[in-house]
Parts: C-alpha cells; structure tokens; sequence
C-alpha cells in the first residue's frame, strides 16, 4: 500500500484543498497525532472534512491508488 499512497501523496501535492499525508504512530511526534484521530490499528487510512469533526472518519474501501483517487 505504501508505494500507492506516496503516489496518491505525489498526486495531489499542488491541490489548495486537498492534503494527503501520513504519520508513524510508533514515532514519539505521531503518538499523539494518531491518540487524537482515534486510530487504533496500522495501516489506518481517515479522512477529515467539516463534517467529520477532527477526530475524522475511518476510510473502508480499497487501498489501491485508482480507488484512493
């Protein structure tokens, strides 16, 4: 999956409203980044609008780069 979110990263770097980024919740900078989004299990791909909140939404669909565009 790695490989397909670097490209979906790589994608829509120049977008103003899209961010796509990832953070290591085993890292002492990302614990808590992922403690505040809820994420409890790795990979965990979640999704923020205005209308998730900032704790977010969990994303349940395919993990390939077609169907994360």
């Amino acid at each position: 999956m790695k490989p397909d979110w670097d490209k979906l990263m790589a994608e829509y770097a120049d977008s103003s409203s899209v961010v796509i980024g990832d953070v290591d919740c085993t890292s002492d900078g990302g614990k808590d980044v992922c403690n505040d989004a809820g994420v409890k299990g790795y990979p965990t791909i979640k999704y923020f609008t205005a209308e998730t909140g900032e704790e977010g939404e969990s994303y349940q669909g395919a993990r390939s780069f077609e169907a994360l565009k």
